[in-house]
């Protein structure tokens, strides 16, 4: 029965991811919410040498961090608390039950679309919100402070610079710029897709 839910999910995981792939393949070129990477790639470009370094994707990392954690800090602890932390509403909601399945469900859409942008997620992607917020909290003092947000920030970065830089030349060209950010979009819908049709099919939240 969980099989035939899970093929179901694929099915439809398969047809939206398609049919959004399709949508915004033809809404190229128009007026879209997000800016045209060609103009986010010369913002990030400081020295205008037409390739992105580590160093200019971390400009204003800690400002970016102060951001965040002024939004969040609601009680001005000069921390966010796990109240804090989960009444944003994407950190409220526990996919862990469905990690698997998930992490399946974009594998076999990758493999049925032929997707080669779809990146397939670990299953730890998924984790209860709860986990994530103690991963966040590295030093245990019940609260994500400045110097916490800084680190993941510089983390999660470095990691996209890593995936950017596709020969590990230390610079990323607006060609690799722009693939990434297909390559993030695909991943995005197909997992969303999944996401809808398990909770869906499986059991209301």
């Amino acid at each position: 029965m969980k099989r035939s839910i899970i093929n179901t999910a694929i099915a439809i995981a398969t047809l939206t991811t398609l049919t959004v792939s399709a949508n915004a393949e033809a809404k190229k070129g128009g007026k879209g919410r997000y800016k045209a990477p060609e103009a986010v790639f010369i913002k990030l470009d400081a020295d205008q040498n037409a390739v992105l370094t580590l160093n200019e994707l971390l400009a204003n990392i800690e400002s970016r961090a102060q951001k965040k954690l002024d939004r969040a800090d609601t009680n001005i602890s000069s921390e966010i608390e796990l109240d804090e932390y989960l009444a944003k509403k994407r950190h409220s909601v526990d996919l862990s039950e469905f990690a698997a399945d998930i992490v399946q469900c974009v594998q076999d859409t990758k493999d049925a679309t032929e997707g080669s942008n779809i990146i397939v997620p670990a299953a730890s992607h998924f984790a209860s919100p709860q986990s994530k917020f103690t991963q966040l909290d590295t030093d245990n003092s019940g609260g994500i402070s400045l110097t916490e947000i800084t680190n993941t920030l510089t983390a999660h970065q470095t990691d996209a610079f890593s995936a950017m830089d596709e020969n590990i030349d230390n610079s990323v060209t607006l060609e690799e710029f722009i693939q990434h950010g297909e390559n993030r979009r695909a991943t995005r819908e197909a997992v969303k897709a999944c996401i809808d049709s398990l909770i869906t099919l499986d059991e209301p939240v």
